[in-house]
């Protein structure tokens, strides 16, 4: 299934797990800013260790240097930040699974997991993204 992703931020989809179909040099992050949701980027095209991922995480979400590196703390951090319509961009999800495939999957997981946890929290894999059968998002 493909939906929109104007019709995500509308209201008129279902949140959840997307791969992004569309323009790879869109602002996706700035647009859901711009429509009233909390919304942060990912990207880990770059990230070629656990502890790179983890410092990734903390720079690019703002996270206080106390934040715990490793997935407990991940989903502790992203209760913290879903209590509104929600939105996390992730670039370079392919990438962090060709240097770490343990980590890239246990970081979807988690990722399905606050989806499942909140009311409207929404996750776009762009850039190659590493999830096969995920709905699509335009």
């Amino acid at each position: 299934m493909t939906s929109r992703f104007d019709d995500l931020l509308a209201g008129a989809a279902s949140p959840g797990l997307f791969e992004w179909r569309g323009d790879a040099e869109r602002d996706l992050v700035g647009e859901a800013i711009g429509a009233g949701w909390a919304a942060w980027p990912l990207d880990t095209s770059a990230v070629v260790s656990r502890q790179g991922f983890y410092d990734e995480v903390r720079s690019a979400w703002g996270l206080p240097p106390w934040f715990g590196d490793n997935l407990d703390a991940l989903f502790d951090a992203l209760g913290e930040m879903t209590f509104s319509e929600s939105l996390v961009v992730w670039d370079g999800s392919a990438a962090l699974a060709d240097t770490d495939p343990e980590l890239a999957a246990s970081v979807l997981s988690v990722l399905r997991d606050a989806i499942d946890a909140a009311d409207s929290f929404s996750v776009v894999l762009r850039q190659d993204p590493m999830v096969i059968g995920s709905d699509g998002l335009l």
